[in-house]
Parts: C-alpha cells; sequence; structure tokens
C-alpha cells in the first residue's frame, strides 16, 4: 500500500482505506481472507457482476490511468454521440432546438460529425448534477479526448422580453453576451476524437 499511495500521492491511509472499500463493494478488486492480497478481477468478471450488456470499452494505458474526470467525460459523452447517430439513422431525419441532422447514406461516416448532447440530458441518464455532467464535458475537452463546439443563437434584440418569454419555456435556456449581442445558448455539440474497443462476447 505504501507503493501506491507513494505513485498516487495519497497522504492518508484512511483515504487509501476508503477507495479500497469501494472498489470491493464494486467488484473491481477482492481480497484473499488468508494471504491478506487483493487481486484486480477481470473485466469480464466485472462485467458479469454489473450485467453490463454494452461491449464497447475505452482504452486505458499509463498516459490516462490517473484522469478518471476526463475518462468519464469522454466515456459518457462519446457513448452519447454514437447513441445519437444510431438514433438519426433509424429516423432519417431528426431536429433539435432548429437544428435538423440527416443520416445521409449508409456510407456516411458519423464518427467525425458533431452531435448535440445535453448536460440535461446527463443529468437526467446518469442521475449526476449538471453542474458534475458540465465539468466531465471540460475534463474530457482539456484532455482532447472529445472535440467540442459551443453554439449560440441569432441575436436577442431585446432581453427583457426574450427572459420573460422563457419564464414559461419547458426546456431552461440561459441567455449569453456573445460577439457583442445577447443570444440564447444552445445545446453544445460533441465528436469524440478516440474509438471505442468492442470487448469480446462473455463466455457462457
Amino acid at each position: 500500500m505504501i507503493f501506491i499511495e507513494y505513485i498516487e500521492q495519497i497522504k492518508l491511509r484512511r483515504t487509501t482505506n476508503n477507495y479500497i472499500k469501494r472498489l470491493l463493494e464494486l467488484n473491481f478488486i477482492s481480497h484473499n481472507a488468508k494471504t491478506g492480497y487483493y487481486s484486480i478481477n477481470s473485466f469480464d468478471k466485472i462485467r458479469q457482476f454489473h450485467d453490463w450488456k454494452v461491449r464497447l470499452a475505452f482504452p486505458i494505458d499509463l498516459s490516462n490511468y490517473n484522469k478518471i474526470q476526463a475518462v468519464t467525460g469522454a466515456v459518457i459523452y462519446g457513448y452519447l454521440h454514437k447513441d445519437f447517430w444510431r438514433y438519426v439513422k433509424r429516423e432519417k431525419s431528426v431536429q433539435i432546438k432548429g437544428s435538423t441532422y440527416h443520416f445521409l447514406s449508409n456510407t456516411f461516416n458519423y464518427k467525425k460529425q458533431l452531435a448535440p448532447v445535453s448536460v440535461i440530458g446527463v443529468n437526467k441518464i446518469f442521475n449526476i448534477s449538471i453542474a458534475t455532467a458540465s465539468r466531465l464535458k471540460t475534463a474530457a475537452y482539456n484532455e482532447k479526448f472529445i472535440k467540442l463546439k459551443k453554439n449560440f443563437g441569432d441575436a436577442i434584440p431585446d432581453k427583457q422580453l426574450m427572459k420573460l418569454v422563457l419564464q414559461y419555456n419547458d426546456s431552461p435556456n440561459n441567455i449569453v453576451f456573445n460577439k457583442g449581442e445577447y443570444r440564447l445558448q444552445l445545446i453544445d455539440t460533441v465528436c469524440p476524437l478516440f474509438y471505442f474497443i468492442k470487448r469480446t462476447n462473455l463466455k457462457t
């Protein structure tokens, strides 16, 4: 444990013990009571325990294993990007807040196309706060795991009137100052700059 605490710069043994307890609860590691040793469970064993159906995995190596927030953000926004384009492919055309997305043909490469992924959607799907969803997205962007584009509506001639209108809108919108004008902040669009690895099927 001393070696791990040194490498990861963990100052308190209590912190280490809390991490270990959490990893045991998640079945990421196992503990041998006789030897006192901990072992890392295989990916397939973890999948079986959690009944994970999706076989997509994010490549982890020494360059990113300790960038938890960035990796988590990449996985969430990368997967929702993929899920969005699967939906567009099925529906052929999808309109979201004034923008229309088309799946042009079977040879259309959606992997290089931006997709709208709302922090509100992430909040509802994964049951995490909007602030956390935003931090994870920013962390993934800063590590160049995803491409991120901020989007804004047309200039608003009357800011106060627009605020009044937004009070009766079911979907929350922010008014921001951009390029010398007040505008509605639209849903950010993202595109993963990595490729998911597809794991093999679980052994039967």
